[in-house]
């Protein structure tokens, strides 16, 4: 009740404020209902190897068929997911088209945000809709000017991690840090204020007026196409083995015993990032 009374008002107060003289609009989160049909629907007309229990995107890129559609019905992006109908008429998922097809035709995916000649204004949406476009000009994507750390000196080192935190846009951990250990009372009081407030790469963990502001600190430069903090994984507190790139727990490629007696420490590495081209992060090679 309580998570449902600050969703409350932070509907209240997000639905005041407007962009060019439009009103922000807030979306109700979907049923534990319609999110059963989504998955009947999925197992029935889609792939009936995806589950509820498994949506990492490692165990989803294993269902073949599911792949199979997304590569010919959706576009995924940073910021959206979008669904089209093919238009191929013996298509076994899609009802046919009903629209004249010279309309159909017009139909184009949501372009991504585009840099204009001006640097600090993005293209009009009518000059890139229907064109092909791609996320290199999206605010995470881009390597921002480092900001100011909240944190004090010393804090954002190893023996300071004090717990994890997820970034709802990338799924990535990012460690958290503190002076001193945190007592009972404050980490009940942490554990409230991540499921209370939601965090994305480079934000502070709580607002200004929170008494845990000038407490708990995480990492502000950081974005979501970053890797893993090195000091995750030489943290003292208890953590899993995830994937330097990705931070995915599955699927972890066990690295070779060259590599191993060639660099004192060796990053973790899953499967489908060696797929898609990455190596094995590595520090301190060892002179022979």
């Amino acid at each position: 009740m309580a998570i449902k009374n600050t969703q409350k008002t932070l509907k209240t107060r997000t639905e005041r404020l407007k962009l060019k003289n439009q009103k922000f609009k807030c979306i109700e989160p979907a049923a534990l209902e319609e999110i059963n049909g989504l998955f009947e629907i999925l197992g029935e007309k889609i792939d009936n190897t995806v589950t509820q229990n498994g949506t990492s995107q490692n165990k989803l890129r294993t269902c073949v068929d599911l792949q199979k559609f997304i590569k010919s019905h959706c576009l995924i992006r940073e910021y959206s997911f979008q669904i089209k109908k093919c238009g191929e008429s013996d298509c076994l998922i899609c009802d046919p088209v009903r629209l004249p097809h010279e309309i159909f035709n017009q139909l184009h995916y949501i372009p991504d945000p585009q840099i204009s000649s001006n640097p600090d204004h993005y293209q009009d949406f009518d000059s890139l809709y229907g064109q092909n476009t791609t996320e290199k000009d999206i605010p995470s994507k881009k390597n921002h000017h480092e900001c100011k750390e909240l944190a004090p000196s010393g804090i954002l080192v190893a023996a300071r991690v004090r717990d994890f935190v997820f970034c709802i846009s990338c799924s990535k951990l990012r460690c958290l840090f503190s002076q001193y250990v945190l007592d009972d009372s404050d980490y009940e009081a942490l554990q409230t204020a991540m499921e209370t407030f939601a965090y994305t790469c480079g934000s502070p963990i709580v607002p200004e007026n929170h008494f845990l502001y000038d407490k708990v600190f995480v990492r502000m430069n950081l974005t979501c196409n970053l890797p893993i903090e090195q000091v995750y994984y030489s943290c003292k507190i208890e953590h899993s083995q995830i994937c330097y790139y990705c931070g995915e727990e599955d699927n972890l490629v066990e690295p070779s015993q060259e590599i191993l007696s060639q660099f004192q420490t060796v990053y973790p590495l899953c499967e489908v990032c060696q797929e898609r081209g990455k190596n094995f992060f590595t520090k301190g090679k060892i002179q022979m």
